[in-house]
């Protein structure tokens, strides 16, 4: 799990710092849909959390030493029984496309990254990750399953603005 959650959040950051798209007032986390049933972990609390906190420390430190602004913002949710890919998908499908949202990463890297995703989580029940665009920022919703059999998933949103 650990190995594969670190994979998920590296190849994140890669993909959220070379992907740029241009326009309008950045959301926030508080404009972000949250799925229903969703339990936000915090920070010392999760391992999960902690990990996303330091996540986020690494990405600010790298940006202030390039001199590149923007920021990334993660966060993790233990999804309820119910929250399969598949509703999941639909729920930020729905919602977002709603709040302008578009789907996949836009950009001059936005044909490759989705075709890197799509290869990345295809065949794979415990991961799924799938990314929205609008304006200078980047959304990527991924789900991992804790073990094979287990019904119990995180769900990450990492929010990207440039």
């Amino acid at each position: 799990m650990k190995s594969l959650f670190l994979k998920a959040t590296l190849f994140t950051l890669a993909l959220a710092l070379l992907v740029s798209a241009c326009g309008s007032q950045p959301a926030t986390s508080a404009d972000l849909p949250t799925y229903p049933g969703a339990v936000a972990l915090k920070p010392g609390e999760d391992p999960v959390a902690d990990t996303l906190a330091k996540n986020m420390e690494q990405d600010a430190s790298i940006r202030q030493s390039m001199g590149a602004g923007g920021k990334i913002e993660q966060f993790s949710y233990r999804l309820p029984a119910d929250g399969n890919w598949e509703a999941v998908k639909a729920f930020y499908d729905k919602e977002l496309k709603a709040a302008g949202w578009k789907s996949g990463v836009g950009g001059i890297a936005g044909d490759i990254a989705n075709q890197a995703i799509e290869a990345a989580t295809q065949g794979s029940d415990m991961m799924k990750m799938s990314m929205w665009s609008k304006g200078k920022q980047t959304l990527t919703i991924i789900r991992l399953q804790e073990l094979p059999t287990s019904t119990q998933a995180y769900l990450i949103i990492s929010l990207n603005s440039n």
